[in-house]
């Protein structure tokens, strides 16, 4: 489900994802086996935000979408994941730096074989941490998505018009989506990435690919949050 937003004001509570107690080694278990897999995993703080109906949940009014988070770390996140997120009572919500060309190319990247979603399909972006919480408990989302944005490609939000943000309701995860028009056809903006993915030592992005029509995000490795942005966008 997709929905045009506004503004995001999302807030830190106290307290931590609830995980029971009994479940923690089976959790730091499943952590030593994707570790021995892929060493290059690191066990970080990530939030989680409440899911909707819950208290402080997530909820959107007049284009405002609100809510609340609390840390957990990222070996809970990856074991929630991969044993199929049985609710917890808790949302991955994330953003994501919709890249879009002067032409009207969507720009999506392909996660590399050392991250935790290789070969997955799906815009700049990635977890909020407790880095992008301020003084006064206000968790910077947008901030977020310009960060991971310069991290991964290179691009800086500077040099985009800004063309609105969504929300994309995807089962467990909710993706808050920044549209960013850069000034460069399709082509272009491909290769200026790709340069820049050439040069990073611990490159995230195996490659970008540009889609031009919603009928070619209809691949097995595109996420479903990154199709519903993509059709939108696409079709508009």
């Amino acid at each position: 489900m997709l929905h045009d937003i506004t503004d995001v004001r999302l807030r830190l509570r106290s307290g931590a994802w609830p995980i029971d107690d009994d479940l923690r080694p089976r959790i730091e278990a499943h952590w030593a086996a994707c570790l021995a897999a892929n060493p290059h995993l690191w066990n970080g703080r990530v939030l989680g935000t409440i899911a909707p109906g819950e208290p402080g949940g997530i909820a959107i009014d007049g284009g405002v979408l609100t809510g609340e988070a609390v840390e957990g770390d990222f070996a809970g996140f990856l074991a929630w994941r991969d044993w199929g997120f049985p609710e917890i009572g808790i949302r991955n919500l994330f953003g994501s730096a919709l890249v879009m060309s002067s032409d009207g190319a969507l720009i999506l990247g392909k996660m590399g074989a050392t991250t935790a979603n290789a070969g997955r399909i799906y815009p700049p972006g990635g977890s909020l941490e407790p880095s992008d919480v301020d003084g006064d408990g206000n968790v910077d989302v947008i901030a977020s998505i310009e960060r991971e944005l310069r991290e991964e490609t290179g691009l800086l939000a500077a040099e985009a018009v800004m063309e609105g943000m969504l929300a994309a309701f995807d089962g467990p995860r909710v993706s808050i989506g920044r549209v960013f028009r850069f000034p460069l056809p399709a082509d272009e903006l491909v290769a200026v990435i790709m340069a820049e993915l050439d040069r990073q030592e611990d490159r995230e992005l195996e490659q970008v690919i540009a889609f031009r029509t919603a009928a070619e995000l209809d691949r097995p490795e595109v996420t479903a949050y990154s199709r519903a942005f993509g059709r939108r966008l696409l079709a508009d």
